[in-house]
């Protein structure tokens, strides 16, 4: 069985050219973002990156899968904010207590997705080929 690609992006055009070069306007795109980029601009940068594409293209389907490393209280938070899937690491009887959260709220704790860097391919377009 093959797995979902997710695409980790590092700047705001990398999601608009992942948007502007797909083929199938009905396929389901999954965005991947970083420990680092959320620790760094904070729960209201994500607010604001959902509330942009929320808006500018209801018919694109776009879904955003955020790492949060061992950060509980974020991971918490983040899927007060719609998010669909999250990473989290930690210890077994955490993420029993964290995914009973995570269930609660339709969000999907540590799926299984071949991950996709853009940072390191020039060529977009042959990733939607």
């Amino acid at each position: 069985m093959t797995k979902k690609k997710c695409y980790a992006i590092t700047s705001f055009d990398q999601i608009n050219e992942i948007i502007k070069n797909r083929k199938n306007n009905k396929k389901i795109i999954i965005i991947y973002l970083k420990y680092s980029i959320i620790d760094g601009f904070g729960i209201d940068w994500l607010e604001t990156l959902l509330k942009i594409y929320q808006s500018k293209s209801r018919k694109n389907f776009i879904r955003f899968y955020i790492d949060c490393n061992n950060n509980f209280g974020l991971s918490i938070m983040i899927m007060k904010k719609g998010i669909d899937y999250i990473k989290l690491k930690s210890n077994p009887i955490i993420l029993n207590k964290v995914n009973q959260i995570a269930h609660k709220n339709k969000v999907v704790l540590n799926p299984n997705f071949d991950v996709v860097d853009l940072s390191k391919n020039k060529d977009i377009n042959k990733e939607f080929e």
